[in-house]
């Protein structure tokens, strides 16, 4: 199970500074940002493991964990030229188990992860599209975050459903060598 949410800020002479934070999985809203030092930044190399889900377990939750990830976007103009900065974070705090034995519901939770990876590579190709101009960049950011946000978590839902949330392994299965070739097929904008 995942619980996402969307942090954008914008510092400019240009725009005002404005945090964003659309609805999200079947949990609810992350509205606040974490302390940047409990953040995990997604690396092929640094695997998530149980010990990095720090959060206490939602007692009415039926779900066994919960991954709660970011797609972090810092993006400002300067003298007219456009920069920004995609993050996929893991929130270690905001993140729980109700079972830190089982490698196949961590294997799940690990794909949540990547799968929010994936999109904050597709942001960036979407930004990197938007060029360097900040001319009539404001409303194309917004619209262009918005929809990247909304792809992701319905993919994200779209995920847990199809795999029950990890009890299809198949399916799920399925999803990681789905997940891993988006990966690669991405690999400019990591």
């Amino acid at each position: 199970m995942l619980i996402a949410s969307f942090i954008l800020s914008l510092w400019t002479g240009l725009f005002s500074p404005a945090v964003a934070t659309p609805g999200s999985g079947a949990s609810g809203v992350n509205n606040a940002p974490a302390n940047t030092a409990t953040k995990v930044t997604w690396s092929e190399s640094r695997r998530l493991t149980w010990e990095d889900f720090k959060g206490t377990p939602e007692s009415g939750n039926p779900h066994h964990a919960l991954t709660a990830a970011n797609l972090a976007v810092d993006a400002k103009c300067s003298s007219n030229s456009f920069a920004y900065e995609v993050k996929c974070v893991f929130l270690p705090e905001e993140s729980w188990s109700k079972n830190k034995k089982s490698e196949s519901l961590l294997k799940h939770e690990q794909l949540h992860f990547d799968l929010t990876e994936v999109h904050a590579r597709q942001l960036r190709k979407k930004l990197k599209a938007l060029g360097s101009s900040c001319n009539n960049l404001k409303g194309n950011l917004t619209l262009t975050v918005n929809a990247a946000f909304k792809e992701w978590k319905a993919e994200q839902d779209l995920f847990d459903k199809s795999c029950s949330h990890g009890l299809n392994k198949t399916e799920e299965a399925a999803w990681a060598g789905y997940i891993e070739k988006r990966l690669l097929e991405l690999k400019e904008y990591k």
